[in-house]
């Protein structure tokens, strides 16, 4: 069974146990692989290094990776950038990034070398965020409205994310293939009324903080978050994006952050 295989059964397992229900199951132990989520931003360089852990093992501290060498270089100027660790498997540098520069990152760990390249794009134009309700059926859904403004002198690629009382709530990715250079929208579907009069735990309550994060992406990264995004119904694993076998992405990106307090009464009806 190769590590791809592998790492989808890892994840059907994972599915598997969120269930009520109990079920048998055989469980095999896998081969360890390194995972690393990467980025260079205009705040700076942040590597979580860790490796993959079978669904029977607990001990999240022991997959933590404090032993790597990791630089970030880029050929179109001087730089060469070795991060500091600092804790929880997480490595950062103050470095920055600029818009319309190649990055390469190389992650040297146990023998093993890593690499992956990502080009920074301008910071995206977001026009507005805000909730409606609309109407499916007997039933109103909320939603998340997220409007950008597209450049048409390029092809554009999203990633967005919506955070609730500090944690990860929604996400998506888009690309302007239907409207170069218009009103990009993206529906994000919260919770339906009913939930929400009954207190479900997810959804929106009166007074939770909402924390969007708008990133404009290249297209490698693109390629695998919408991979991510479609693995479950697709039945495959996410794009590579690191050579050398390591699982992650590395990324360089722009980002505009919306915060606000979610306030039932400002939620608004969606346009028939």
């Amino acid at each position: 069974m190769d590590y791809k295989l592998k790492y989808i059964v890892f994840l059907l397992l994972l599915l598997l146990l969120s269930c009520e229900k109990e079920i048998p199951i055989d469980y095999r132990q896998t081969d360890r692989h390194y995972v690393a989520e990467a980025s260079v931003t205009q705040s700076g360089t942040k590597v979580r290094l860790s490796t993959t852990q079978d669904v029977t093992d607990n001990e999240l501290n022991r997959h933590i990776v404090e032993d790597a060498v990791i630089v970030l270089s880029c050929n179109s100027y001087e730089l060469r950038d070795t991060l500091l660790y600092t804790r929880n498997g997480i490595y950062t540098s103050e470095s920055v990034g600029g818009p319309g520069y190649t990055y390469n990152l190389d992650i040297y760990v146990d023998g093993h070398h890593f690499t992956s390249s990502s080009t920074m794009q301008d910071v995206p134009d977001v026009k507005s965020f805000r909730f409606v309700w609309q109407k499916m059926f007997s039933e109103r859904v909320l939603y998340g409205d997220l409007r950008i403004q597209d450049d048409p002198d390029r092809n554009n690629y999203y990633f967005m994310h919506i955070y609730r009382n500090g944690i990860g709530y929604r996400w998506a990715v888009m690309n302007d293939e239907k409207n170069k250079g218009g009103e990009l929208q993206q529906l994000f579907g919260c919770t339906s009324e009913s939930k929400m009069d009954d207190g479900d735990s997810d959804a929106l309550q009166e007074n939770d903080e909402i924390h969007i994060e708008v990133r404009a992406i290249d297209r490698a990264s693109y390629d695998y978050l919408y991979s991510l995004q479609v693995m479950k119904s697709a039945g495959t694993n996410p794009t590579p994006n690191f050579t050398g076998g390591c699982l992650g992405y590395f990324s360089a990106y722009s980002y505009v952050n919306l915060y606000r307090k979610f306030h039932r009464n400002e939620i608004e009806e969606q346009e028939q």
